[in-house]
């Protein structure tokens, strides 16, 4: 129950516009926040819980004046309300870390989406999102690591994309793909005999979906009070009570 409420008031107010002007529901927009000069030494964004936006983005940049290399920034409320030297996500980082806020040009709402997709076309219904970014080595590209979650906090998958491009790399945990073509089969059944049909008369055509459509890749992820974003975090069908 209290996902659904979460949901569907964060998605109204999302909708009237009341959301966005009060505080920051993307990754670029807490980085906005920061000054120009730090955001420039972006290493690590994190987010935990989000329905379908966390409640707080934690910012980490490379600060060569500390020992661990370390400057976390916390953002919510449409504020910085935090900044500190340590991280729970990073113990120590380094220049070959750093990634930049002009590296990030898939913001995590589409990477949210990109996750939720996967989660309908395997059936899974999604309470919560974690969200990760960083790059794996020096030179690697960064990628956002979007995990699911059911509402026991189980992770269902997890889908990583390419933060320059917004290409999947992987996608433990959901084996359906989707837009994965939908199967046809022909089943022959045996016509009733109280219609007097010969048996092994009547071919039935049966189609096996193995993937299912999805609103959302038409409708804002945020901003708007879709149907399927209401089916992927309630399980619910929209009407349903």
């Amino acid at each position: 129950m209290k996902t659904t409420l979460l949901t569907l008031t964060a998605s109204a107010l999302c909708a009237s516009g009341l959301l966005a002007a009060t505080e920051p529901t993307t990754a670029m927009e807490a980085i906005k926040l920061l000054p120009k000069s730090e955001a420039k030494k972006i290493a690590r964004i994190e987010a935990r819980e989000g329905t379908p936006a966390p409640e707080r983005w934690y910012v980490i940049a490379f600060d060569e004046k500390s020992e661990s290399g370390v400057r976390e920034y916390a953002v919510a409320g449409g504020e910085i309300v935090a900044t500190r030297a340590v991280s729970q996500f990073a113990e120590a980082l380094k220049p070959a870390d750093v990634i930049g806020g002009d590296a990030v040009r898939i913001d995590s709402d589409r990477a949210a989406r990109l996750a939720q997709q996967y989660a309908l076309a395997n059936n899974a219904t999604v309470a919560s999102l974690n969200y990760e970014l960083k790059r794996d080595g020096e030179g690697a590209a960064p990628l956002w690591t979007v995990t699911c979650l059911d509402e026991a906090g189980k992770e269902l998958g997890r889908v990583v994309v390419t933060a320059g491009k917004g290409n999947v790399v992987s996608h433990e945990g959901f084996a359906v793909e989707p837009g994965a073509p939908v199967v046809k089969e022909k089943v022959k059944t045996q016509a009733s005999a109280t219609v007097g049909a010969e048996p092994g008369s009547e071919t039935l055509e049966r189609e096996t979906a193995v993937r299912r459509s999805d609103d959302g890749e038409r409708k804002g992820f945020f901003g708007r009070v879709g149907n399927t974003l209401k089916k992927a975090f309630t399980g619910k069908e929209p009407g349903s009570r």
